[in-house]
């Protein structure tokens, strides 16, 4: 018994290999287009590509998960019903429902909390239905992935705190 519990011991102080993290990392490069995911060993669990914003905001910029929406709606800014206006001559109601061919968010959206300044606390991280656009600078802000990959990162980074820093 006693050995069992000296056993028990001296492995509670090392670090279990096999356990799941408790934190992770997303990295976005936007000189590749590239988003990865590392846990807390820094070991890469997942890597996408992603459509970037058309201007680079300044980087790094650092910020965490704070929630994870499947299936949200969209509530394009009024710059982006302008531009869209100005593009296809029709107008974007202040919120887009799920499912809707013009909801820019795709089935899942990612939200962060910037830190530091110069972020932008609109910026996400979602899916789109515009698969063309990937590997692309195109989005008004946000990293853009198609929707299989943008479910699969939900699904690994659920339940963690997750870090976010744009490179």
């Amino acid at each position: 018994m006693k050995y069992a519990l000296a056993v028990a011991l001296l492995f509670s102080f090392f670090p279990d290999s096999n356990k799941p993290s408790d934190s992770y990392l997303i990295r976005v490069n936007f000189d590749k287009a590239e988003l990865h995911v590392y846990d807390e060993h820094n070991k890469e669990i997942g890597a996408f590509p992603v459509a970037l914003p058309k201007v680079t905001p300044p980087l790094p910029q650092t910020g965490l998960v704070h929630a994870i929406l499947h299936n949200p709606y969209w509530f394009p800014t009024k710059a982006t019903r302008k531009a869209y206006y100005k593009k296809t001559g029709e107008e974007l109601p202040a919120s887009i429902k799920p499912g809707d061919p013009r909801n820019a968010m795709g089935k899942v959206k990612i939200c962060i909390t910037w830190k530091g300044r110069g972020a932008d606390q609109a910026v996400r991280i979602h899916g789109t239905n515009l698969r063309n656009s990937i590997g692309k600078r195109v989005s008004r802000g946000c990293i853009r992935m198609r929707n299989e990959d943008v479910m699969r990162l939900a699904q690994l980074i659920k339940n963690k705190k997750t870090s976010v820093v744009f490179l």
